[in-house]
């Protein structure tokens, strides 16, 4: 559809960041965390071998990034379990499911550790 819109992007950082949190110490991780809250594709964009997905998690990043003075941040993001395409996606882009199997329909936990140098080059950190 022309002049409409293919992709809608949200993230936002996490209030206190400074909080000790389970994560942070199951995780080891003292920096920022953000959280990846919704990457949508237009489903007249859809089935595209996830090319503009991948574009929208890099760019997406890359602004997470930008708006973090530390050279690492921790990125969370949670999907459905039903959900497998989008599982497929954020596992093919670097994130690890952070805990176990929940029920089918629950949220599962994914994270990602990017570091500054790596969202100037986002392919090296597709695994």
């Amino acid at each position: 559809m022309e002049g409409g819109l293919a992709v809608c992007v949200s993230h936002a950082r996490l209030r206190n960041p400074g909080v000790e949190t389970p994560l942070r110490k199951q995780l080891g991780f003292d920096g920022p965390i953000r959280v990846l809250k919704a990457i949508g594709i237009a489903c007249t964009h859809r089935g595209a071998g996830g090319l503009l997905a991948d574009q929208a998690l890099d760019d997406v990043l890359s602004d997470m990034m930008d708006q973090e003075a530390n050279q690492e941040t921790l990125v969370l993001g949670r999907v459905d379990s039903r959900n497998k395409p989008s599982e497929r996606f954020i596992a093919r882009n670097g994130f690890e499911l952070l805990d176990d199997l929940p029920a089918v329909g629950q949220l599962r936990n994914w994270f990602m550790i990017i570091e500054a140098d790596l969202v100037s080059d986002p392919t090296a950190q597709r695994q």
